[in-house]
């Protein structure tokens, strides 16, 4: 039976290589043997398809409040430039704030975080299982090969959040105030968002961006993807807040109770997280499945989008070292070459090319197209698949009402296309999945079992190939 790969866009795999593993592959079940997860930052699905045509996007006459019993003036725009010109509030409460209790007209109160604080005051905010979730502080010494592009990133990141700051230096989710006008703002012609009521805050003028979106002129490869393979317009974030949570469930299915981003900073001086609950790192390992997980920073460090360090303890209490199965994005490259890529992978990006805001969407949406040109170049794309995905909604505006399966989720719409030789061509999947699908593929495919309630009952994509098809060719495209 001819083997494919499923390459997922979003976090890198990794892959452990203790024993007998190392030296053997584990059969899948299906056509596809190779599955490659590469994980993007911060878009709702609204935000980057929301004007797909034939997609559940943005409905006409969309209007929301820029305050609770405001008036409707807050309309969708097209977005004139690459980037936004500020981050916008995505942390478990402003998502709290902005689903409002299921009405889903929140977004505007919620994008920054003293409209969140205010509006949310009354909202618990569930707090990690201290039987599942430590936050300690963290020790380990600065690499001492840190890029240069890190460093800055050490520098300016926020200990709460580990989240870029502002251009004015505040941090992510933490700034009460910040202009976004002039020549930061990509549109400065907008008119602001109108006035809050008296008593209660004001919001800044870069609060707007949240109903912005873009089309196929500004991101025109992610929507060739879509065009000749297949997007998901019903695939969920896993939990209605931030990267880290939603990280672990890329990789665990749960994130122990934890729904922010908490104190975890992968340098000195900083925190991060030990967990003390199974992972993906222990299914596969028992299964003899390969994996590796690619960063761009410290591999072997633990951060909000790579949090397989922080299982290190556990998987090791299991017999399972990960060491081997944590690498850097330019070792994806060389394993392509070497034809030693992992059965199963994981890709998170450098900061620059995140397409978190307030970073050039463009520049990310390249870097993304490096990585699939490589493996379309390669032996492995007769049997591939790739599916690339978005974290967390990034504190962008979508209409669709997610399901609440529990205390924590399903989170907003965030955008998924699947390429591979049998995706199936110029199709939109509306078939309900979250990130923990990718789990229940992978757990499909090489008969695994299930971690948690979340993938169990969570769909294995299946619906997004046709082994029967004719394969379709590669699409490589270059600037």
């Amino acid at each position: 039976m001819t083997k494919f790969f499923i390459i997922i866009l979003a976090s890198v795999t990794g892959l452990p290589l203790g024993g007998f593993f190392a030296f053997a592959q584990a059969a899948s079940s299906l056509p596809i043997s190779h599955f490659i997860f590469i994980i993007q930052e911060n878009h709702s699905f609204d935000n980057y398809f929301g004007a797909y045509p034939g997609a559940n996007g943005i409905p006409p006459g969309t209007r929301l409040a820029a305050h609770p019993g405001g008036p409707l003036t807050e309309a969708p725009f097209l977005l004139k430039g690459h980037n936004v010109p500020h981050d916008l509030g995505h942390s478990f409460l402003s998502a709290a704030v902005a689903y409002d209790k299921g009405a889903m007209d929140g977004f505007v109160w919620a994008a920054y975080p003293a409209g969140s604080a205010y509006y949310g005051k009354a909202i618990p905010v569930p707090t990690p299982n201290p039987q599942l979730v430590r936050i300690v502080p963290n020790t380990s010494p600065t690499p001492a090969s840190a890029p240069s592009s890190a460093s800055n990133v050490r520098k300016s990141a926020a200990p709460e959040t580990q989240e870029r700051l502002s251009p004015n230096g505040f941090a992510d989710d933490e700034d009460a105030e910040y202009p976004g006008t002039g020549a930061n703002d990509p549109d400065p012609g907008i008119a602001p968002v109108v006035a809050s009521p008296t008593g209660s805050p004001t919001p800044p003028p870069w609060a707007k961006y949240t109903m912005s979106y873009v089309n196929g002129g500004t991101i025109p490869n992610y929507w060739k993807y879509a065009q000749k393979f297949t997007l998901l317009d019903n695939f969920f974030s896993a939990l209605r807040g931030p990267s880290a949570p939603n990280h672990l469930y890329a990789v665990a299915a749960q994130s122990g109770g934890m729904v922010d981003n908490e104190a975890m900073q992968p340098y000195p001086t900083g925190w991060t997280a030990i967990y003390s609950f199974p992972s993906i790192i222990e299914l596969l390992g028992q299964a003899g499945v390969t994996w590796k997980y690619y960063s761009a920073y410290y591999p072997t460090e633990e951060g909000i989008w790579n949090p397989l360090p922080g299982f290190s303890s556990y998987a090791g209490s299991e017999g399972y070292n990960i060491s081997p199965n944590l690498g850097s994005t330019t070792d994806f490259f060389n394993d392509i070459s070497n034809k030693t890529l992992p059965q199963v992978v994981w890709i998170s990006p450098s900061i620059q090319n995140s397409e978190h805001p307030p970073e050039n969407i463009v520049t990310g949406m390249w870097y993304v197209t490096g990585l699939v040109n490589a493996v379309m170049r390669s032996p492995y794309w007769d049997s591939t698949a790739i599916v690339i995905y978005w974290d967390d909604y990034g504190g962008f505006y979508d209409h669709v009402l997610p399901v609440n399966v529990d205390e924590y989720g399903f989170g907003f719409r965030v955008p998924a296309i699947v390429i591979s030789p049998y995706a199936r061509a110029n199709v939109i999947v509306h078939r309900q999945y979250d990130t923990t699908s990718l789990l229940k593929l992978v757990e499909t495919a090489f008969r695994l079992g299930y971690l948690t309630q979340r993938d169990a009952s969570s769909g294995n994509m299946l619906d997004c190939f046709n082994f029967f098809q004719s394969p379709l060719s590669p699409l490589i495209m270059t600037k």
